[in-house]
């Protein structure tokens, strides 16, 4: 009798904690789906549930930085990615937000630090790249971004992005028909890529480039 009772009680504790697993999981694929379509509210709200269950996943402490990210409120969304960091020093794509959340903030130098330590753990990050190489744009370190461009494009040359924000580096420096030619490159990769075709028509009717 006394067995049967221990061994009730290991099976309904497997069965809880089973349970909460599976519920966990849930929240976060729910939370994605809600994050992915810009409903960041219920994202966040789906993401605080499954850390009401477990508080140590590294995972829903990014996710519910991304929602933050989202709604912009960045103090609070750093505060989840360090939550997460806590957990796992080397979540290679918290660094990553991190860094998004203080270009954003326009503190590109700590972007930049957050964007080193993502490479540190995966030099071949496509995104922390493009992004690292954008923030480095925004202080004028201007061959240093069009090194990390060409790093993504060595790695994608069809990344849409990466032929943008390089024609924009080489347009922000009046270099215009280079400037050109990159947004040349990003619509031949999408050519309903509309930020391109704007960029592109105003350097064209402004300067009279055929």
């Amino acid at each position: 009798m006394i067995l049967d009772r221990v061994y009730g009680d290991v099976i309904m504790v497997l069965f809880s904690k089973i349970k909460n697993s599976l519920n966990k999981e849930a929240s976060i694929l729910d939370g994605n789906k809600y994050l992915d379509e810009g409903e960041f509210e219920k994202a966040l709200e789906i993401y605080e549930k499954g850390l009401e269950i477990d508080a140590n996943d590294a995972r829903l402490w990014n996710n519910k930085g991304l929602a933050l990210l989202g709604l912009k409120k960045f103090e609070k969304a750093l505060e989840s990615f360090d939550e997460a960091l806590g957990l796992d020093p080397e979540y290679v794509d918290v660094w990553y937000n991190k860094g998004l959340v203080f270009t954003k903030s326009k503190k590109y130098q700590e972007a930049l630090k957050c964007f080193d330590e993502a490479l540190g753990l995966d030099p071949e990050y496509v995104d922390v790249w493009k992004d690292k190489g954008v923030a480095l744009g925004l202080i004028n370190e201007i061959d240093e971004s069009l090194k990390c461009f060409d790093k993504v494009l060595k790695m994608d040359p069809q990344n849409v992005q990466a032929w943008y924000s390089k024609g924009l580096i080489f347009a922000k420096n009046r270099k215009f028909v280079a400037a050109l030619e990159c947004f040349d490159k990003s619509l031949e990769a999408d050519p309903d890529f509309e930020p391109a075709k704007q960029y592109k028509n105003l350097i064209k009717s402004s300067y009279r480039i055929p």
